[in-house]
């Protein structure tokens, strides 16, 4: 694990101190933080597990609540080997309905730097601006809140769409992706349904300013062949 400077060129892992836990990295922190924001429980390295390769491999986080493991991973540390083969092996196997203690299995969940802006990841401002997530394994995971027992949490899309909590449906909620910009990153505010409609008319409005721009380039570059 590494943590990134202002120019955006690696450096070794600086540990860092948050909630009593000594993390090996500021990442690592920034992420107990943003677990926090959204009153989401978690346990940092609570076991080595032993893969069915025979490899060992400590994860980051485990998040009880939501049977999810997290494991961080900042630009220079690609490699996600361990993290893909704990997700293949400990995914729902069930043949019909899912009798898993979670919907789906344990799933497993990549965490990043954060997105500053609209599919974008400035690594030189890695401490803020928004979560950016994917799943180690499987259908991609989506972010959200469930209406029943208020807990926020990453589920995929593979139908019924379930809290993984209390296995309530969660067909008729909104799910979020990192692009939606909803969950903000490190010590940033919580995040509640009623931002999303705000975030995604700045998107929006960000894309029409693109749009409008490229348009009135292309006008002037035909003027200007003409």
């Amino acid at each position: 694990m590494t943590d990134l400077p202002e120019d955006g060129q690696p450096i070794e892992a600086v540990p860092t101190v948050y909630s009593g836990t000594t993390f090996r990295s500021r990442l690592e922190a920034d992420w107990a933080r943003t677990l926090d924001t959204q009153s989401i429980l978690w346990r940092y390295e609570p076991e080595q597990i032993t893969l069915p390769s025979g490899a060992h491999y400590l994860p980051d986080f485990w998040l009880p609540e939501i049977g999810t493991w997290l494991e961080v991973k900042g630009p220079a540390t690609p490699r996600k080997e361990k993290a893909v083969e704990l997700g293949k092996a400990r995914a729902c196997r069930c043949d019909g309905p899912c009798a898993c203690a979670w919907p789906g299995g344990e799933m497993v969940l990549l965490g990043w730097v954060a997105e500053r802006t609209h599919g974008d990841i400035n690594v030189g401002r890695s401490r803020s601006g928004y979560a950016s997530w994917a799943a180690a394994h499987g259908p991609s995971a989506h972010f959200a809140l469930c209406p029943w027992c208020g807990l926020r949490q990453w589920i995929t899309l593979r139908r019924p769409w379930k809290c993984r909590a209390c296995r309530r449906s969660l067909e008729s909620e909104e799910l979020y992706q990192p692009h939606d910009r909803v969950l903000p990153f490190g010590s940033g505010s919580g995040w509640s349904p009623a931002d999303t409609a705000a975030i995604r008319r700045e998107i929006a409005e960000q894309i029409a300013e693109a749009e409008a721009a490229d348009s009135e380039r292309s006008r002037w570059e035909a003027l200007y062949e003409e």
